[in-house]
């Protein structure tokens, strides 16, 4: 069984644009064999359209008041 190497991005502490500079910026580099772990403490709306545009698929994995995570892989 194949297993991806898990790359966390914990943007929950930053002040807005760079959640979304940070996720897109890993979202570049991401290689086939890793899966972003994405957490933040809102659902970031406008990083799913580069989601779809580079082709990735997500699942959303908690979403809450005030912390939402999700995986991001190819």
């Amino acid at each position: 069984m194949e297993t991806n190497k898990e790359i966390i991005l914990d943007v929950s502490e930053l002040e807005a644009p760079y959640p979304l500079v940070e996720a897109i910026n890993a979202l570049n580099i991401l290689q086939d064999d890793e899966v972003l772990i994405f957490r933040h403490r809102m659902n970031p709306q406008m990083l799913f359209q580069n989601i779809l545009a580079l082709g990735l698929k997500y699942e959303i994995t908690k979403e809450d008041a005030n912390e939402f995570e999700m995986r991001i892989y190819k």
